[in-house]
């Protein structure tokens, strides 16, 4: 594989992650317009993004399923396709049900995204470089800033059709990669054409089984899930939090929000860097990079929260960001160390279908709840708690890991 080769696909996989998260993100600053629309609250706007994490969350184990055993680019293609077709369809209906029914489908199709690039990159680029590689893999995650201001400019419904377009293009284009075919013969045994669902069911329960085996994993699945947790509950309602208890106005608190997601662009590039270079010197390195941002986290969220609006909650807010974006690139790189031959997808989807399983998808939600039955102020200090709790699950998780990445890159671990 050329270098030049390499990086095409890297470049591909990065967009199509950006989409996914335009997408993902093209409601959370129009709010008013829905209540405007379907007459929606709270709890029912909160709810727009579970539905849609939910299924998300529970299709990363059938596209993690079919990773190992089918072309990598037409199991991205397939998902995208189906998240940019009913995301046009979202612009179709006239009810709040609709609406979320067609969220649900867009959450499913995305989902295939991140955990087959992350096994296609993990891959291309393994050894020494590879968390730095992946670091711009995950700038795709600006896609999410891209979506809200998306939704602020074009309004409902041309915001849904508008990137539901360039995700079909995307789509086309990924299945014409050279990417290098999967590193286990297991893909090729297993990779029949017609399976049954309850086929599917047994070998995924069968890896999955093998996967929580490994004690690593299960620290490090119940650290990402702290913090998709934080990070869902924020990006739905911190414009909100903006407006309503710190007076902004609603282009105000879009700046606000714009200026601080530039902090995650180096937060990104800095975390994948600074884990490479931390894991030349001991095992654990690209893990201790997370704790690192996590902790760094903490305080800088609590100062936004209390900060008056003006120039300190302006740096609080970039510092949030920038810190708190330094464990997605050491995260997928490390399940990727962690993964048995013949189930790095599997593994990245296990880990991604908890994250947002039991951290995003309820996350939106559960802050809604709070907000009506307290105040939005008080909500956000959940998320913030949350972070605490993963820092803590990572350093549990250090104790471990060399132990477990070599049992499994050994092939002391395999699947069914």
């Amino acid at each position: 594989m050329t270098r030049v080769r390499s990086t095409q696909i890297l470049v591909v996989l990065a967009l199509a992650n950006f989409i996914s998260y335009a997408a993902r993100n093209a409601l959370i600053t129009i709010y008013p317009q829905l209540t405007a629309r379907y007459g929606s609250d709270d709890s029912e706007l909160g709810l727009l993004q579970t539905v849609f994490m939910l299924p998300h969350a529970a299709a990363t184990l059938g596209f993690g399923w079919a990773g190992d055993r089918f072309d990598r680019r037409r199991v991205i293609a397939a998902g995208m396709m189906l998240a940019a077709v009913a995301g046009a369809l979202g612009a179709l209906g006239d009810s709040y049900l609709w609406l979320a029914a067609t969220r649900a489908l867009v959450g499913l199709g995305t989902a295939a995204v991140v955990p087959v690039a992350n096994s296609i990159l993990g891959q291309l680029y393994d050894g020494p470089v590879k968390a730095s590689r992946l670091s711009i893999f995950n700038l795709g995650l600006f896609g999410g800033a891209a979506g809200a201001i998306a939704g602020t400019v074009l309004g409902f419904p041309v915001v849904v059709v508008a990137i539901a377009i360039p995700g079909a293009a995307v789509a086309a284009i990924v299945t014409m990669l050279a990417v290098p075919p999967q590193d286990h013969a297991r893909s090729a045994a297993s990779g029949a054409r017609h399976v049954s669902v309850y086929a599917m069911a047994r070998t995924f329960a069968a890896d999955a089984r093998v996967l929580l085996r490994i004690p690593t994993l299960r620290w490090v699945l119940a650290s990402a899930t702290m913090m998709a947790f934080a990070a869902g509950g924020y990006a739905a309602w911190l414009k909100e939090f903006l407006v309503r208890d710190k007076g902004m106005l609603d282009g105000e608190a879009t700046t606000l929000l714009v200026i601080c997601g530039f902090g995650g662009l180096p937060g990104i590039l800095t975390g994948g860097r600074l884990a490479d270079r931390l894991a030349r010197r001991g095992a654990t390195g690209r893990m201790w990079t997370i704790i690192l941002g996590m902790s760094a986290t903490v305080p800088c969220a609590s100062a936004a929260i209390v900060a008056a609006p003006g120039a300190s909650l302006y740096v609080a807010g970039v510092a949030t960001i920038f810190f708190m974006f330094w464990y997605h690139a050491p995260m997928a790189a490390t399940v990727d160390d962690l993964a048995p031959p013949g189930l790095a997808v599997a593994a990245q989807g296990l880990v991604i279908f908890g994250m947002h399983m039991l951290g995003t998808a309820p996350s939106s939600w559960i802050l809604g709840e709070i907000s009506e039955r307290s105040t939005l102020s008080t909500a956000l200090w959940i998320p913030t708690g949350t972070v605490v709790v993963a820092a803590l699950c990572m350093a549990t998780a250090t104790r471990t890991f060399a132990r477990d990445r070599a049992a499994s890159r050994a092939g002391g671990l395999r699947g069914g």
